[in-house]
């Protein structure tokens, strides 16, 4: 067996050492999260109601605040007082469930028609109990919204019942 010898320069062995020596691997985990949190839902309760009220001459507005306050201008001012059945007149009412304690703002249309065939009145100003900073849900994830609004009356207004939809928006903030 013959032993052989290999000369390598002494720079050579250094570039060759020191990449070695310099090669250091660091480990660590992270972490990762994720919340699943409740839908919101919204559920009607009652419906925003003007009442009952007499044909005016001329045009008016009635309004219904979200606390059920009623005003009328115009022809629609003395209507104020016309006597209601029970539950007469009023916001509408919907109920709001969501993740507990979870801030929401709602979203309402600026008009809409209600009608009654071919006639129509006009639904505007809508508002609500709901701060435009929006509210939180309760600690049982739940919250009432009343919603008022503005009925324009026109002079000789169609007698009957009028009828229409609008759409409650709600979303976490």
């Amino acid at each position: 067996m013959r032993l052989h010898a290999i000369v390598v320069p002494a720079a050579m062995v250094l570039v060759i050492a020191t990449p070695a020596s310099a090669q250091s691997a660091a480990n660590q985990s992270g972490s990762g999260k994720a919340e699943v949190v409740a839908p919101l839902s919204i559920q009607p309760l009652l419906d925003l109601r003007f009442g009952r009220f007499y044909r005016p001459v001329s045009n008016g507005n009635l309004t219904v605040s979200p606390s059920g306050a009623v005003t009328g201008t115009g022809s629609m001012a003395s209507e104020v007082s016309t006597p209601q059945a029970t539950g007469g007149r009023g916001p509408g009412t919907f109920l709001v469930s969501g993740d507990p304690s979870r801030v929401f703002r709602i979203s309402l249309p600026n008009r809409i028609n209600i009608t009654n065939g071919a006639a129509t009145m006009r639904v505007s100003n809508f508002t609500s109990n709901v701060p435009s900073r929006g509210v939180a849900l309760s600690s049982a994830g739940q919250f009432n919204i009343t919603v008022g609004a503005r009925l324009q009356v026109a002079g000789n207004q169609a007698v009957g019942a009028y009828s229409g939809r609008f759409p409650v928006t709600v979303t976490y903030d």
